[in-house]
């Protein structure tokens, strides 16, 4: 089987608890991910709630180092990078916020291996207003998104306020550039304020962007979701786009409310096997859990290596 996955919180949790992937109770460990095929996994590190934003930049290189340094991994810089056989490992920031106002840490962010940012996660920042406020984008925050286009930074609206999402997307739109929405369900399916309408969707399609399903339970419906829930929003989700730009972002170790069924990423299967109970060809659910996501990066990453 092979799987590519467009978010996690692992590394930032494997820093705080000091452990590794050889060596960890975390959703994704070596162990887990071994027994994929083809695999790729995009690493979020995530501005932690009590820190400032000067500690959040701080820490992130710090994570970074950690990560690639105890787990022998290297980071995909450009679309050379991405390996059709391998394993494929993306380097992406939660919460922007971490630049602090300062848009020269953008670029360092990027030379150090960032290739996406969600640059929104809760309440309002220097970056604008998250999914829990009315507030759009601050100047600084459409600045950042710019920056981020120009330099091949891919942005992701997770997150995002309705005015910012739709915020980031006119830019996206403008510059010819592809959004995307990292980890994000479908609202139509279930109204959680963190998740994508029928129109953001199709929006982000239209930019060549792709779409990953959230295994956040709470997003995914009211009472007990499971896998039949977790496949409503990826089948809404291809009826308003297309089977081209809907994938997995599970949000593995970034929640502790995981569907009936998923207890790891080692379940994954559990998802294909439902969506093909439903009558989904082998090649649409193989696009959903890898190729749409492959083909995505291998086009998008910047075409330049850039040292770090």
């Amino acid at each position: 089987m092979d799987y590519f996955d467009l978010h996690c919180d692992t590394l930032t949790e494997l820093y705080d608890r000091r452990q590794t992937l050889s060596n960890t109770d975390c959703h994704i460990s070596s162990a887990v991910f071994g027994k994929f095929d083809r695999f790729g996994q995009v690493f979020a590190v995530f501005s932690k709630q009590g820190l400032t934003d000067d500690e959040c930049y701080d820490r992130f290189f710090s994570s970074v180092d950690e990560f690639e340094t105890k787990n022998d991994i290297s980071f995909c810089l450009t679309s050379d990078d991405i390996d059709k056989g391998g394993c494929n490992y993306i380097l992406s920031v939660e919460d922007g916020r971490l630049t602090s106002g300062d848009p020269q840490k953008v670029e360092r962010l990027f030379e150090r291996g960032v290739r996406i940012m969600t640059p929104l996660w809760r309440g309002l920042t220097c970056i604008g207003g998250s999914y829990d406020t009315a507030e759009g984008l601050s100047a600084y925050g459409k600045a950042i998104v710019e920056q981020c286009i120009s330099l091949g930074i891919i942005t992701d609206i997770s997150h995002a306020s309705e005015r910012s999402a739709d915020e980031i997307l006119f830019l996206g739109e403008t510059f010819g550039k592809p959004v995307i929405a990292s980890h994000s369900d479908s609202y139509s399916v279930c109204p959680h304020p963190r998740n994508i309408t029928d129109l953001r969707a199709k929006r982000v399609a239209e930019t060549g962007g792709i779409i990953g399903i959230c295994l956040h339970a709470p997003h995914l419906g009211p009472g007990k979701a499971d896998c039949e829930t977790v496949f409503e929003h990826i089948d809404r989700l291809i009826s308003v786009t297309d089977e081209d730009h809907v994938c997995i972002g599970a949000d593995f170790d970034g929640t502790d409310k995981l569907p009936s069924g998923i207890v790891s990423q080692n379940d994954i299967y559990k998802i294909a096997n439902v969506m093909s109970r439903h009558n989904y060809t082998e090649k649409t659910v193989h696009k959903v859990l890898y190729d749409n996501a492959y083909v995505f990066f291998k086009k998008n990453l910047p075409k330049r290596r850039t040292e770090k």
